[in-house]
């Protein structure tokens, strides 16, 4: 299974825009993943340098997490990556790229509290939400 889950800080706000073709909601961000490691020649605990990460969401996920994240936010993104690959005009190569596409997008919890709004949901026509007696 290609699946992959990051926790890592938003690099800028993230960019929401709608597809001229669909109409559907894009949303593009990056994410900074580092780790922290202990020097023992120093002593000291030193950040490794940052990989950053691509992200690209759709749909409802989009628009929410647009609605709810901004620059240097922590975050945790589980998706699957994607070749995002493409040749330049008048190139030779392609250009490389990977992008994660986010499936679930949330607030890292260890690292600031976050406050849920919740949507009510709306029942399907003639649906009620508790059991109606037979007969």
């Amino acid at each position: 299974m290609n699946e992959i889950t990051l926790a890592g800080n938003l690099g800028k706000t993230p960019e929401l825009v709608f597809s001229e073709r669909t109409g559907e909601a894009v949303l593009r961000f990056s994410i900074a993943c580092n780790d922290r490691y202990f020097d023992r020649q120093s002593g000291e605990w030193r950040d490794a340098k940052p990989v950053w990460t691509d992200v690209v969401a759709f749909g409802a996920l989009a628009e929410n997490a647009a609605n709810s994240l901004a620059a240097g936010d922590a975050v945790v993104v589980i998706g699957k990556l994607a070749d995002n690959s493409f040749t330049p005009e008048g190139a030779d190569y392609p250009v490389r790229r990977t992008e994660l596409r986010a499936q679930t997008i949330a607030p890292d919890l260890r690292r600031a509290p976050a406050t849920l709004t919740r949507r009510t949901r709306r029942e399907p026509s003639g649906s009620t939400t508790a059991p109606q007696p037979a007969g």
